[in-house]
């Protein structure tokens, strides 16, 4: 990998909770050793995040268990209503692009498992979310592709929480979602604007 690619995927860091001083510092540590590892939360990780903000630990350690289930769910619906997604010519053609996609929807799920932990519904960091559209636009990603997908994720794994966790808390996985859902939108309407011929 070349060191102008590494200095944009480290740029394209949109996870903002450690910057969050409404959080404790312990919990903003925590979270933020967690990121820097791209990894999820362990469960005593998730249970001590979770006592802080009243919320039920077990259906989110349930999501996180399951997030590649989750994800190939997305996988497998996302080619069967659009088989060409993967084919020459395809949005998600060659493989290692369709590749790419999945495991950036498991790190979106990801964190947005830690968001929700923390009660925080909105959750990102602007100077990575900035990074993260250069990074996409240098790399041609499909977005609007990419925006399915995350739709498609969101509603997969409110429908598990919900069978598994009564519900009771499900809005804040759906909110946290939905938050990296317009940031994946507003970076489809920045793509258009672009390409709009000048005047």
């Amino acid at each position: 990998m070349d060191t102008h690619l590494q200095h944009m995927i480290a740029k394209a860091r949109i996870l903002g909770l450690a910057f969050d001083t409404t959080l404790p510092i312990h919990l903003r540590s925590i979270i933020q050793s967690a990121d820097n590892e791209g990894r999820p939360l362990s469960e005593t990780e998730l249970q001590t995040i979770c006592q802080f903000s009243s919320i039920d630990s077990e259906p989110l350690f349930s999501i996180q268990e399951q997030a590649s289930t989750l994800v190939t769910a997305v996988k497998q619906k996302m080619l069967l209503e659009d088989p060409q997604l993967v084919k020459p010519g395809g949005a998600l053609y060659p493989e290692s692009r369709a590749e790419a996609c999945w495991r950036d929807c498991w790190h979106f799920l990801r964190i947005a498992v830690y968001a929700a932990a923390a009660d925080r519904t909105v959750f990102t960091h602007p100077p990575g979310v900035v990074g993260l559209a250069e990074l996409y636009r240098e790399l041609a990603v499909p977005i609007d592709s990419m925006a399915r997908a995350l739709s498609y994720l969101r509603e997969t794994a409110v429908a598990l929480y919900s069978s598994i966790g009564g519900g009771k808390d499900v809005w804040r996985l759906d909110a946290s979602m939905r938050h990296l859902e317009v940031m994946m939108n507003q970076f489809s309407n920045q793509t258009a604007m672009a390409e709009e011929p000048a005047p």
